[in-house]
């Protein structure tokens, strides 16, 4: 299976060619061959397990502070520039 090629502005993935094979075929001006990033490649998920005996025992909120941390370091840290936003929930 190939892959489809990736245009890029600047350092961001903005759309895909979908001439596979064929990247020449693509074009910008009118949109030719050019396809939407799908969906599921738009956002990260997962889920977190902790066997700690004292993680296990925390609270929501203090799950909350933990994750919402992580979402500040997200937005300033050194992978910024690869984020458009982020924001993170706990269940």
């Amino acid at each position: 299976m190939m892959m489809p090629h990736c245009i890029i502005y600047g350092n961001t993935v903005t759309a895909l060619c979908n001439a596979m094979g064929n990247a020449a075929m693509c074009q910008l001006d009118n949109a030719m061959m050019i396809g939407s990033i799908p969906n599921e490649h738009l956002s990260i998920s997962g889920s977190l397990t902790t066997t700690n005996i004292i993680m296990a025992n925390w609270s929501r909120e203090m799950w909350q502070g933990v994750v919402n941390r992580a979402v500040r370091m997200l937005a300033s840290g050194p992978f910024s520039e690869n984020f458009a936003s982020a924001f993170a929930t706990v269940d």
